[in-house]
């Protein structure tokens, strides 16, 4: 039996449990890794429960077409390692293994090849999307349900979840050269950065940075050879950024870097290291850090112990245009304190103009990301450097990603996302709204 073949009875069975629920509200139970963060937690769904566990395979490979047929809830690991064996890679393949494809393309999706390919959803070209009421349709970018294509990313499951995927893909080598810079100024490091994406030459381009005069430009490309290859496993990625000279790593190392210690989230601390030198490789990944995390907290929530009172989480990226990318910075560095940990820096063009995510197809955008715990600058305000740095976001012309926590009115929401054209769509795709609308979702936590 063909892999499409299996993928049409689950699509089948899928269909089959969903109608068996007249009258009621299904509710999508995906049992992956989940890589939103909301901080005040979310209200439980009602509604039976219907699982796409299923729907997790690499379907086909097309070396002659560079495209991918994957279904939704496949992780990126398990895309890399279908793909990267055959000289392939995603357009953009996000830093953890854990994320799957179709939640990659309903949020917005980034990585260090983004000064070349856009963001994650830049690289779908066809979706099978099974909509609120158990319709299965079919989108691309010049079918009848094209405006579902150009709305699927920001959309996060309101206007239904991808099933399949066909993406593209870009070739690959077996190893990437990893080459460090460092710059003492923020106009020279932006300078340096903007000239290495003109240049187009870099394959991967990317910055940490700690302050105003410590900050790392990363330039990575692909090899077909290494001299000296080094592993992630045996040290922490992050840490390497003030290491002189070039050094080589296995091209899916390279891709999941920061996975092993959840970027900076794993302590760096003795009982740690022990752990990181005798924990199986299993245990080193994002999907157990955070599997643990939230175990751990359950625990002290049953056992009514506050922890962390004084601490906060930051885990958040913001997109500016890329005139703004110092202004942007600068105020981070004035007015949010990291407690030693770095920001994350990436230039990224769009190459297309999402619905709901309305960036400018061509344009060159300034990320910046933090992922971290941070201590609490005001107890009289919950997450105050996350709604500020949101301000400032907005104020210059940009937008967040809303994967985790948001703190936005509803006017200025439907005004930054296109709330205008999101309620025509929600009227063809849920007319009944079986599931919950964008603002309620991200805002509100339903």
């Amino acid at each position: 039996m063909t892999d499409e073949l299996t993928y049409q009875k689950r699509l089948e069975s899928l269909q089959r449990a969903i109608s068996a629920c007249p009258g009621d509200r299904p509710r999508i139970a995906k049992r992956t890794t989940s890589n939103l963060f909301r901080y005040q937690g979310r209200q439980p769904a009602a509604g039976s429960r219907i699982s796409l566990r299923g729907f997790n395979h690499v379907l086909g490979l097309c070396c002659e077409s560079r495209t991918l047929d994957v279904e939704g809830l496949t992780t990126y690991e398990q895309i890399v390692d279908a793909t990267l064996p055959q000289g392939f890679l995603p357009t953009v393949t996000p830093e953890l293994k854990h994320i799957t494809i179709g939640g990659a393309t309903v949020g917005i999706g980034i990585e260090s090849s983004g000064h070349r390919h856009g963001f994650v959803h830049d690289g779908l070209v066809e979706a099978d999307v099974v909509l609120p009421d158990g319709r299965v349709v079919t989108c691309t970018a010049g079918n009848a349900h094209a405006d579902l294509f150009h709305a699927l990313p920001n959309s996060y499951g309101t206007l239904g979840y991808i099933l399949r995927a066909r993406i593209r893909l870009i070739p690959a080598q077996p190893f990437v050269r990893v080459r460090h810079a460092r710059y003492q100024d923020v106009t020279g490091y932006l300078d340096a950065m903007k000239e290495a994406v003109d240049a187009r030459v870099s394959d991967f381009i990317e910055g940490l940075f700690y302050g105003s005069d410590v900050l790392y430009l990363t330039r990575a490309d692909f090899a077909d050879k290494a001299s000296h290859v080094e592993d992630i496993y045996g040290t922490i990625y992050y840490k390497t950024a003030g290491r002189i000279g070039d050094f080589f790593l296995p091209t899916k190392q390279y891709i999941f870097r920061y996975d092993p210690d959840w970027f900076w989230n794993v302590p760096d601390s003795p009982a740690y290291n022990l752990f990181r030198r005798l924990a199986p490789r299993a245990l080193r990944s994002s999907g157990f850090y955070n599997r643990y995390s939230a175990w751990k907290k359950g625990i002290l929530k049953a056992l009514d112990v506050e922890r962390n009172k004084k601490m906060e989480p930051l885990i958040q990226d913001w997109q500016v245009p890329w005139e703004q990318a110092e202004n942007l910075i600068d105020f981070a560095l004035e007015h949010v304190d990291l407690g030693g940990n770095p920001w994350v820096a990436l230039p990224i063009v769009p190459q297309g103009s999402p619905t709901l995510y309305p960036v400018e197809t061509g344009r060159l955008y300034f990320n910046l990301g933090c992922y971290c715990l941070t201590a609490k600058p005001r107890q009289d305000r919950e997450f105050h450097y996350t709604r500020i740095m949101d301000e400032a976001c907005l104020r210059l012309g940009g937008l967040k990603m809303l994967y985790s926590s948001t703190f936005m009115d509803r006017q200025s929401f439907d005004r930054c996302y296109n709330g205008t054209a999101y309620a025509r769509l929600k009227q063809r795709y849920d007319p009944e709204g079986a599931v919950p609308g964008l603002f309620e979702k991200v805002v509100e936590g339903v």
